[in-house]
């Protein structure tokens, strides 16, 4: 059986490959280990965000991250960033140009999102699971946890989004009452309510 808990330093690297293997398409993906280490790290130790892993006899099963607010986060990172990881994210942007279509691409997943007349800034940023623990209740689990998260604060609602041509990840937060809310562009937005 799988525990919950909070990311520690012990399951960043598996936690790092286990993104990498379930949402490598990602822009951060694409930037390398080493960029989404450092991600982890940043949303590990901001209070504000929410990193739990699943874990079962020392094994990460699965991840999912969530922060308060994206584009303050985001911000946070850039202005924190070490100039070697400025150059090991140029280093990547040179190598591989279709980066910038990627980065140009999601400048849409970085509009509002207005629901119910209200902007809605809580978002689940990443969630991964490993497939041989799919199907076993825990991407429940992790969801809930952050649906635990953003009560506590307590936030209404949150947002995620995930590629249109995915369609097991848009089953999935169906099946858990997310709302499909709008098409940006190949992505789709989905809102939570999680009010009592």
């Amino acid at each position: 059986m799988f525990n919950l808990k909070p990311l520690s330093s012990v399951e960043l690297e598996s936690v790092v490959r286990l993104h990498r293997d379930a949402i490598g398409y990602s822009i951060n993906s694409r930037l390398g280990a080493g960029h989404l280490a450092y991600l982890y790290s940043m949303l590990q130790q901001d209070k504000s965000s929410l990193v739990t892993v699943a874990v079962e006899d020392d094994k990460v099963l699965g991840v999912v991250s969530a922060v308060m607010d994206p584009a303050t986060f985001k911000e946070r990172v850039f202005s924190s960033m070490p100039l070697a990881r400025w150059g090991a994210v140029a280093g990547r942007l040179l190598l591989q140009p279709s980066l910038w279509l990627e980065l140009w691409r999601g400048r849409a997943l970085d509009r509002p999102v207005i629901y119910k007349n209200k902007q809605i800034e809580p978002a689940l940023i990443a969630i991964a699971v490993h497939p041989s623990a799919r199907q076993s209740g825990l991407g429940r689990a992790l969801v809930q946890s952050v649906d635990d998260f953003f009560c506590q604060l307590p936030q209404p609602f949150y947002h995620l989004d995930t590629r249109v041509e995915n369609a097991a990840a848009r089953a999935f937060y169906q099946r858990l009452g997310f709302v499909e809310h709008e098409r940006r562009g190949r992505d789709l937005i989905f809102v939570r309510d999680i009010q009592p």
